[in-house]
């Protein structure tokens, strides 16, 4: 008996702190006050916990769509109760402003957040010049995540020794032709037009799945490469925990006044993160392609937040080409991560990569935020036997965002380290 009651003594700390969320109430300004009750992610039953309290305060904050946020919680004998008290807000605002000297390119985008109430969020890109033009965009509302985009491309398809091949984007910050030392092999002139809707679906805080319907159709002089339709479905599932904020132009852009109140403080431990997915592509005579086409990708990140929020990341991806022509083989721009600037690529069967970025916050204070991003990122890419060749770079993003403006910028280098070629590129805004 004296055992029972000593447990009991140890154990009621722990059992009195597993209090749960009793009651959630919600104030706001225009927004349905049930429809920011959604986005919360702590919801009433669930056990209370301060980490948990603070990742769902942090996700109302990352939204951008409040001038304010008061959160008053009122402990009882059975529960907590939670209210928050929201100034919200709408805008429709540009994110980008972009020029491309060497491809005559200039491209704008708009976000806009909140304007219909529901705490929605839509995006448009629009960007044209001498090889073509892109336009796509989507409409993120609750848990569901629409988007499309349509981009036609007349360009040339420059094929070197050792299996280099250029890139061919809309924005590149050189004209490989004249730029590289390395034989060109060939030169071959290329139309292509791509068309895809997407529809993902969060059903968690963390996951959530996809599925990318894509039409697409190259054409080729003399048909020297691929010449037909490459339509193809792709799925995927994705995991995301925690990700640190301003590890990415996207973020930083996203952050307001609120943000800026977390990020002049320091944190009290290191806060991890991490994100994941998987994707799965199949195309073939169902889906009008006139290719086989059966791919399969993973990738993953680990980041490590400091205690004066510097990030550490560190990056992987695997892929492999079951059956695909050889403009929908893995590439290693696709395998690469986006912090360095490239405008040429291997291809082939199947790569890995991985990479590395430390960003570290030269200067935090209420005018805004100066960081600097060193990294390393490295692919390989397969043909299919043991011969792997190498694509990969080392350089730094320098960046700054002012709270009152939101358009970060920054300035952005990259050495190639297997071809030797230098890339230097200024960059505005989120989204690219």
């Amino acid at each position: 008996m004296k055992k029972l009651i000593l447990l009991a003594i140890f154990f009621a700390p722990l059992l009195a702190g597993a209090a749960p969320v009793r009651h959630i109430s919600v104030e706001t300004t225009r927004m349905e006050p049930s429809r920011l009750k959604e986005m919360f992610l702590l919801k009433e039953g669930e056990e209370f916990s301060e980490e948990r309290y603070d990742e769902a305060k942090r996700a109302l904050q990352k939204t951008s769509m409040f001038k304010t946020l008061k959160f008053i919680e009122t402990k009882h004998a059975n529960g907590i109760d939670i209210h928050i008290k929201a100034d919200d807000r709408s805008y429709v605002m540009p994110l980008l402003l972009g020029l491309s000297g060497n491809k005559h390119t200039v491209g704008v985008s708009v976000l806009g957040r909140n304007v219909l109430g529901y705490g929605e969020e839509a995006y448009l890109f629009v960007g044209g010049g001498r090889d073509g033009f892109d336009t796509h965009g989507h409409f993120h509302m609750g848990k569901n995540i629409y988007a499309a985009g349509y981009r036609h491309l007349n360009f040339k398809q420059r094929l070197y020794e050792n299996g280099w091949v250029s890139s061919p984007e809309i924005f590149s910050s050189a004209d490989d032709k004249n730029k590289h030392n390395s034989v060109l092999l060939d030169d071959i002139h290329g139309r292509q037009d791509n068309f895809y809707v997407s529809y993902a679906y969060q059903f968690s805080s963390i996951w959530s799945v996809s599925i990318t319907p894509e039409y697409e159709y190259y054409e080729y002089k003399n048909h020297a490469l691929d010449t037909g339709n490459h339509s193809h479905v792709t799925f995927g599932l994705h995991y995301t925990d925690k990700l640190p904020p301003g590890v990415s132009m996207e973020q930083l852009a996203a952050m307001d006044d609120l943000n800026k109140q977390e990020m002049l403080q320091n944190l009290r431990h290191i806060r991890r993160g991490k994100m994941a997915s998987v994707f799965y592509t199949a195309g073939g005579n169902w889906s009008g392609s006139g290719y086989n086409i059966n791919k399969l990708g993973i990738s993953g990140a680990y980041f490590w937040e400091l205690h004066e929020r510097h990030v550490l990341a560190l990056f992987a991806k695997a892929a492999r080409a079951f059956d695909a022509p050889f403009s929908n083989q893995i590439s290693s721009s696709d395998l690469l991560f986006g912090i360095g600037i490239y405008d040429r690529e291997q291809r082939g069967k199947g790569g890995v990569s991985a990479g590395v970025s430390f960003t570290y916050y030269l200067l935090r204070n209420h005018a805004g935020l100066l960081s600097l991003t060193p990294f390393f990122e490295q692919a390989f890419i397969t043909s299919g036997g043991n011969s792997y060749n190498p694509h990969g770079g080392v350089g730094a993003v320098l960046g700054y965002r002012f709270w009152k403006i939101p358009l970060p910028i920054a300035l952005s280098y990259t050495h190639n380290v297997n071809d030797g070629s230098h890339h230097v590129s200024c960059k505005v805004g989120g989204k690219f």
